[in-house]
């Protein structure tokens, strides 16, 4: 029998996008699923919606995470039953062969813990552009080869398109110091340990919607720079001061267009 995939879905007044979110997982041609949603207690219509489909494959966990969205993917972490793990939000969206081509890949692969994929950035229906790349090797790498570059970089891994082995006990961390950052930081200790893959292609589809506004990039800025000092000491310390040039330009070149952004939604 095909391996059980655990998708984890966390909500939170999302009744506008959530039902073609969970479309897309129901029009999976791996047919093997169990889709755990969790709602931080919405007050529109996604209880209903999620409800609606009366699925034996879709499980509803109402849980009060108290602004920390990691709290809710590992109640789901918890309590997915499958061998592989794969993580949707729910204003988000799977090409149909997303969880096929990934399981494939691990079973064909014993030595690859996890792996992801490109996802291509929507907005209004349009594809603005792709995000995703494959890890490049540099000095200093650990022994899985990937860490350093995941490090210096400014996380290539969306988290709508990965997919891991469970059963290694890994949780997102629930620090309010890295919220914004979360799964980065797993990803970074996941690479630490095990070698991960990428397939070069957009399985999925980020949406871009919402206001982004100046106060949510301070708090990734600060969330980033403890990420930051959190794994300095695994990698030499000319990367480290590479990682924060980078990281200075990086925050200099983005933060007009989110404030101009935010302008030109009000």
């Amino acid at each position: 029998m095909s391996e059980l995939v655990s998708i984890i879905m966390p909500t939170y007044n999302y009744g506008a996008f959530i039902g073609e979110a969970i479309n897309s997982v129901m029009a999976q041609t791996y047919r093997n699923w169990e889709l755990i949603v969790i709602d931080n207690y919405s007050s529109d219509n996604t209880e209903q919606i999620v409800r609606g489909y009366g699925s034996e494959q879709i499980k509803y966990i109402k849980f009060r995470n108290e602004g920390v969205i990691a709290a809710s993917r590992n109640v789901g972490l918890r309590d997915a039953r499958g061998q592989f793990i794969a993580f949707l939000d729910s204003d988000d969206l799977w090409l149909p062969d997303k969880l096929q081509r990934q399981v494939n890949y691990l079973n064909a692969n014993d030595d690859i813990f996890m792996v992801y994929s490109k996802a291509a950035a929507v907005e209004d229906g349009v594809i603005k552009y792709t995000k995703g790349r494959a890890p490049m090797r540099r000095v200093g790498l650990t022994h899985t080869g990937q860490f350093a570059d995941l490090y210096l970089s400014f996380n290539y891994i969306s988290c709508l398109t990965v997919m891991f082995r469970n059963g290694k006990g890994f949780q997102f961390s629930e620090d309010a110091a890295l919220i914004t950052v979360e799964d980065y930081d797993l990803w970074l200790t996941i690479a630490l340990q095990y070698k991960i893959a990428f397939i070069d292609e957009p399985l999925a589809h980020y949406r871009i919607h919402g206001t982004n506004t100046g106060a949510r990039m301070k708090k990734y800025i600060r969330a980033a720079l403890n990420l930051i000092k959190k794994y300095r000491t695994h990698v030499s310390t000319p990367l480290q001061i590479r990682k924060y040039i980078t990281f200075t330009a990086y925050v200099m070149s983005v933060l007009p267009e989110a404030i101009g952004r935010s302008l030109r939604r009000i």
